[in-house]
């Protein structure tokens, strides 16, 4: 069945998603510091089954220090998820998925969340998955600083302990980040999970952003028709639709060294930017460039504030968005590599 048809449209509706961020952040995302967390569960279970196809849940005690430095606890549930990062022969350890009850969260730093994703290191203990995981939290948050739409994130570093201390404690670089539906939540809007969305049937100021983020980011892993690392998010309306990226461990940004582009794309490597976005020409996209560039400093300052993250690492991704920067500032790179190297309907 072909995707139904929403209208793009520039009016109240998605002006009010644009210019207010009513709802305060969960307490969690309130500050930018480092949560310490430890995770007692089964560990060598819950790590060994990533193969499987029924991912089973394992009861865990989540404890942490809270803003007094006092230690505090929950119940919690963990699983592993994801795909990629999931399979044995790619990583030793999983994305996790979080879920716990609202009551036993309420009063605790995680008061109001029922379920998040966990992002940890692929490769625990090694320098160069650490820094992945902080280079891609640094991508979620230069995301946040241009999109008014966004997933929020909290940076931790997570002790995974066995409770039958069959295997050793897991120490790692992690971060949160908040369920599809609280984003929803958050802005008035609904999760859409029907597939084959087109450029047309989107709000257009949200995808130029967000198609443009991806292209700074270097970022191909992404299809909005097939929601693969995008969420799409709908006024009561349905006449309105907001495209939402996540998940960047795949992009130039990012540059892992087991992200690799899709065969059928024109480049042989994450870190040659492709833009995928709508076709436009150069002076219709000037005011999202202009929001860009006013974003430059915030964004250049996200890597010099990620606890943890390697003076060259930082370094390296300045360098990369340095880039981008040039391009959007130079009307003729803009057409060459934005307005006629696009994507006529979607992707």
């Amino acid at each position: 069945m072909r995707h139904r048809a929403y209208a793009v449209t520039a009016t109240a509706a998605a002006a009010t998603v644009f210019g207010a961020q009513g709802i305060q952040a969960q307490r969690l995302f309130r500050s930018t510091e480092p949560v310490e967390v430890t995770f007692t569960t089964s560990l060598k279970r819950l790590v060994a089954e990533r193969d499987s196809t029924k991912l089973n849940p394992y009861g865990a005690l989540m404890t942490y220090k809270d803003s007094a430095g006092k230690e505090a606890s929950l119940p919690v549930t963990l699983r592993a998820r994801g795909h990629f990062r999931r399979q044995a022969r790619n990583c030793y350890f999983p994305p996790i998925r979080w879920d716990a009850k609202r009551a036993d969260a309420q009063g605790t730093l995680f008061q109001g969340l029922t379920k998040m994703k966990i992002t940890t290191s692929c490769r625990p203990g090694t320098p160069d998955y650490e820094q992945y995981i902080l280079a891609e939290y640094a991508a979620y948050r230069a995301y946040q600083v241009i999109s008014p739409l966004h997933f929020r994130t909290r940076l931790a570093r997570i002790t995974y302990r066995d409770s039958a201390k069959a295997t050793p404690d897991v120490t790692t670089w992690a971060f949160f980040i908040e369920d599809d539906a609280e984003v929803a939540r958050e802005n008035k809007l609904k999760v859409m999970e029907t597939k084959g969305a087109l450029f047309r049937d989107l709000d257009e100021k949200q995808l130029m952003i967000t198609t443009l983020f991806e292209y700074m980011a270097g970022n191909t892993d992404v299809s909005i028709s097939g929601l693969h690392n995008i969420v799409l998010l709908r006024d009561s309306t349905g006449m309105s639709v907001y495209p939402v990226a996540y998940d960047f461990d795949f992009s130039g940004l990012v540059n892992t060294r087991y992200a690799t582009p899709d065969p059928r794309l024109e480049i042989r490597k994450v870190t040659e930017r492709l833009f995928r976005g709508p076709c436009m020409p150069v002076a219709q996209w000037k005011p999202v460039f202009e929001l860009f560039q006013s974003k430059r400093a915030a964004v250049d300052s996200v890597y010099g504030a990620v606890p943890g993250m390697s003076p060259g690492r930082a370094k390296d991704s300045r360098q990369y968005l340095d880039d981008f920067w040039k391009v959007i500032a130079n009307d003729r790179e803009a057409r060459a590599e934005i307005s006629e190297h696009c994507q006529k309907a979607g992707m």
